[in-house]
């Protein structure tokens, strides 16, 4: 008796699966308590995806779905919901910062004064400089401002046409005194 009342409570436990499987609201309506409703004779109704929204489930009372200046709460002054439809990305849906703009001068500067730090700090450990250290300070500031050596090439041409690694050492604050070594 016993065997065949386990073997009753397995089957029931499939179709039990089988059925919560093929029908997954079933599931989320019983535990939320809410019980199906049968449409009334003659009510046409369209058939909808299951896990598909409720048309207005999620638009704020007394409001249209029309209405473009839904005010989130607790959000910044002015911010406005913007109700587009279909998949997109939420990041473009705000104002783009304006990224600053920069001139050709301001960007030779910047790669001549970190081709003068590099070489400061080489000097500085290095008190015989010669071609290989120029080329290793040189593939260093490349590298850092992602640059091919056309682009170098073109960089040095203008920088040196207007004497701006000179103006860059100029305006470069003094390297500290290397501390002495101490004789033992």
């Amino acid at each position: 008796m016993g065997k065949i009342l386990l073997k009753a409570a397995v089957l029931f436990l499939i179709v039990l699966s089988i059925y919560l499987i093929v029908n997954p609201t079933a599931c989320s309506n019983f535990l939320a308590g809410r019980t199906r409703v049968l449409p009334a004779e003659g009510e046409v109704v369209e058939w909808r995806h299951p896990m598909a929204e409720q048309p207005g489930a999620f638009s704020p009372e007394g409001l249209s779905p029309d209405r473009h200046e839904d005010v989130f709460p607790g959000g910044e002054e002015g911010q406005a919901a913007v109700s587009e439809q279909g998949v997109f990305d939420t990041n473009t849906l705000n104002e783009q910062k304006e990224q600053p703009v920069y001139s050709q001068e301001d960007i030779d500067y910047a790669i001549a004064s970190r081709y003068v730090e590099l070489e400061r700090e080489y000097a500085g450990g290095n008190p015989n400089t010669d071609k290989d250290a120029s080329r290793e300070i040189s593939l260093i500031v490349m590298d850092d401002f992602e640059m091919s050596p056309a682009e170098w090439e073109s960089f040095l041409s203008r920088a040196t046409a207007s004497g701006l690694f000179d103006r860059v050492r100029k305006e470069m604050p003094p390297l500290p005194p290397a501390p002495a070594a101490t004789a033992q």
